[in-house]
């Protein structure tokens, strides 16, 4: 993998994991989703990480979603699973709270990973998109069934099905996002909640996620992870997906 694509600094208590690839908006390739499930497995067993942040680096995009350029459209017939899937069954099983730290733009999986995240503080500058209907994908990370529960079936639909895109207060009224911050103080704002939060116990923060995560929801959010992943890899195959992904990602030849 290129160097510091994914960078994880632990700052006392509290683990930051920031995406570095500003060129390409933070966009996620499948080397990248393997390496975040070797940090947050690494950090589900360190006893000296409370929780875990999550954030984008410089630029305007906290996550463009997954990077769908050819070279990573191509590695899809090679491998059992994406590794959007992997991060994300690693993520349900993750006993400590995980904290987005939207920055900036989110986009597709970005988003979608959020309803399995336990708290989302954004700038009041971030949008929401999910264009699965632009691009002949379909619904992936659990938001199937995470983000319906969250803010309802039809705002869930505007964003997943019609390709709606959500200001950050459009995403805060509906239940997706739990704070906002104004962009002039928001790293100022920000680290002052984490701090706020990294002072709470560990140890009580983790028995709340665990008994709001039953077994029963842990076992339906797996199985809805792996159909998403099945529909996701038809799509893959069929004509109007593929031409619409080349429409959008691959850059015309020059004559």
């Amino acid at each position: 993998m290129e160097d510091n694509l994914i960078l994880s600094e632990r700052k006392e208590n509290v683990l930051w994991v920031t995406l570095n690839r500003p060129k390409k908006f933070n966009a996620l390739t499948r080397v990248m989703f393997l390496e975040l499930c070797r940090i947050f497995k690494e950090a589900a067993d360190d006893d000296e990480i409370a929780f875990v942040v999550f954030t984008g680096g410089k630029g305007k995009y906290y996550c463009a979603g997954s990077d769908f350029s050819p070279a990573e459209l191509a590695t899809l017939h090679e491998i059992e699973h994406h590794g959007y899937k992997l991060f994300v069954d690693v993520l349900i099983d993750f006993p400590k709270p995980v904290i987005a730290l939207v920055n900036g733009h989110a986009v597709g999986v970005s988003v979608t990973m959020l309803g399995v995240m336990d708290a989302v503080i954004a700038i009041d500058t971030a949008t929401f998109q999910t264009p699965f209907a632009d691009i002949g994908v379909c619904p992936e990370a659990c938001s199937s069934y995470t983000l319906p529960r969250i803010m309802g079936h039809q705002k869930a639909a505007a964003l997943m099905m019609f390709s709606e895109k959500f200001t950050a207060q459009e995403a805060y009224t509906a239940g997706l996002v739990t704070k906002i911050l104004p962009a002039a103080t928001f790293e100022e704002d920000s680290k002052k909640v984490i701090a706020r939060y990294a002072a709470l116990s560990p140890f009580t923060m983790q028995v709340g996620k665990k008994l709001m995560r039953t077994t029963d929801i842990q076992d339906a959010l797996l199985t809805v992870n792996r159909k998403e992943e099945v529909e996701l890899n038809g799509m893959f195959s069929r004509e109007d997906t593929i031409a619409r992904l080349t429409a959008k990602f691959v850059k015309p030849s020059k004559i």
